[in-house]
C-alpha cells in the first residue's frame, strides 16, 4: 500500500491529504526544452497542484539526466568514479583541468556539466588520454599527487593492454578449459612468450628447435609436477611435435615485440630462427619451472633441428599420436628423459 502524502493546499490554504500522478512537464536545461514523465502532487479535496519539495528535485534530476543522455554527458557517479580511478581529489583534478575546484564539486553534487567540459570528462576514461594530460599539465601538481596518477595510469595501461592481448590470443588461438590436453592449465601466452625468449636467446635458435624444447620442457614440467608450464597444446607435425597453430603463436609474439623471426642460412641450413628482443623475465616462473627449463637447455640446448627432430620422433607420444593431432600430456609420464 503506497504511504500516505500530506502537504499544504494554497487553494484550500489547509494541510490536505495528496494524490501522486504522472503526467509530462517540460525543463529548461541549459536553454533546451526537456521533456520527461514526472511524479506530481495533487490535493485530493480540491485537485489543485502542491508543491512538494521530494518530487520537484526528483523532476528535476530526471530532466537533467534525460539531457545527460541526449549529448552524452556523465553523470556526476560517473565523474566521482573516474577521478577515484586515478587517484585524484577534487582540488587536484581541478589543477590539472585547468578549471576551478568548485565546477568539479557542482558537477560531482548533480549539476549537468557544458558539452565542453563533458566532452573532456569523456576522454578522461581512456588512460592514455590521461598520460596525454599529465604530460601538458602534470606540473600543475604536487610531485606526490604526480607520482600517484602516473602510477594509476600505469597500471591502467598495461592492464588494457593485457586485456587486449588475451582477446586477441583467444579469438586467433582458441579459448580452451585446462585439461589432459593442455597439461591440466590454462593456455598462459606470457609464460609462452617467455619460454620462447629463454630457449632463442638473442643469438636465436631454428624454429624447428624452438618446438622441440618448448615442448620437452611443458612436458617434462608435467612429468614430474602433474602440470604444463605453459598451459600449450601440441600437435604431432611430420618435423615432431610443434606448437598447435605455431605461425599464429610466433606472429602474436612477434606483434608484442618479444621476438622477431627471419629466414637465414646457418651450418649449410636454411629455416626460419626466432630470436628474443626483450630481456628474459624469470620473475614470471616458479623455482621449479625455471629449474625445469634449465634442464632442458642444458640436456638439449646444443642439439641442432635435426637431432632433436629425431630425438622427438623416438617418443610414444609422437609415435602414438596421429599426425595433426593433438598430442595428450598422459604421454608425458612416458618420456623418455631418465632412460639416458
Amino acid at each position: 500500500m503506497a504511504k500516505q502524502k500530506y502537504g499544504y493546499c494554497p487553494k484550500c490554504d489547509a494541510e490536505r491529504e495528496l494524490m501522486v500522478k504522472t503526467i509530462e512537464q517540460t525543463f529548461p536545461v541549459r536553454g533546451e526544452p526537456v521533456t520527461v514523465e514526472c511524479e506530481v502532487a495533487f490535493c485530493r479535496e480540491c485537485g489543485e497542484e502542491v508543491f512538494d519539495r521530494e518530487l520537484d528535485f526528483a523532476n528535476l534530476e530526471r530532466a537533467y539526466a534525460e539531457y545527460r543522455r541526449r549529448k552524452g554527458l556523465p553523470t556526476p557517479q560517473e565523474i566521482v568514479s573516474l577521478r577515484e580511478r586515478y587517484g585524484l581529489s577534487q582540488r587536484a583534478l581541478a589543477k590539472l583541468l585547468g578549471w576551478s575546484p568548485a565546477t568539479v564539486y557542482r558537477y560531482e553534487k548533480g549539476a549537468v556539466p557544458t558539452p565542453g567540459h563533458g566532452e573532456v570528462l569523456k576522454m578522461l576514461a581512456d588512460p592514455a588520454e590521461m598520460a596525454k594530460l599529465l604530460e601538458r599539465r602534470g606540473d600543475k601538481l604536487s610531485p606526490r599527487e604526480f607520482a600517484r596518477v602516473k602510477k594509476r595510469v600505469k597500471d591502467l595501461l598495461e592492464r588494457e593492454r593485457e586485456n587486449l592481448l588475451r582477446a586477441r590470443v583467444e579469438n586467433l588461438l582458441g579459448s580452451y578449459p585446462p585439461g589432459i590436453e593442455s597439461g591440466f592449465r590454462r593456455l598462459n601466452f606470457e609464460k609462452l612468450v617467455g619460454m620462447i625468449a629463454f630457449f632463442a636467446g638473442n643469438t636465436g635458435i631454428f624454429k624447428t628447435a624452438l618446438m622441440k624444447l618448448l615442448w620437452y620442457a611443458d612436458f617434462l614440467h608435467f612429468k614430474r609436477h602433474a602440470v604444463s608450464i605453459s598451459g600449450a597444446r601440441y600437435a604431432a607435425l611430420p618435423y615432431g611435435p610443434a606448437l598447435d597453430r605455431w605461425e599464429l603463436c610466433l606472429a602474436l609474439a612477434a606483434e608484442t615485440g618479444a621476438i622477431t623471426t627471419e629466414f637465414e642460412l646457418k651450418f649449410d641450413y636454411e629455416g626460419e630462427v626466432v630470436r628474443a628482443a626483450v630481456e628474459f623475465n624469470k620473475d614470471i616462473f616458479t623455482p621449479e619451472e625455471l629449474a625445469t627449463l634449465e634442464e632442458v637447455k642444458h640436456r638439449l640446448g646444443g642439439l641442432n633441428s635435426k637431432a632433436l627432430t629425431e630425438r622427438s620422433h623416438e617418443e610414444e607420444a609422437w609415435k602414438l599420436t596421429p599426425r595433426g593431432e593433438i598430442i595428450s600430456y598422459e604421454h608425458a609420464l612416458r618420456l623418455r628423459w631418465e632412460e639416458e
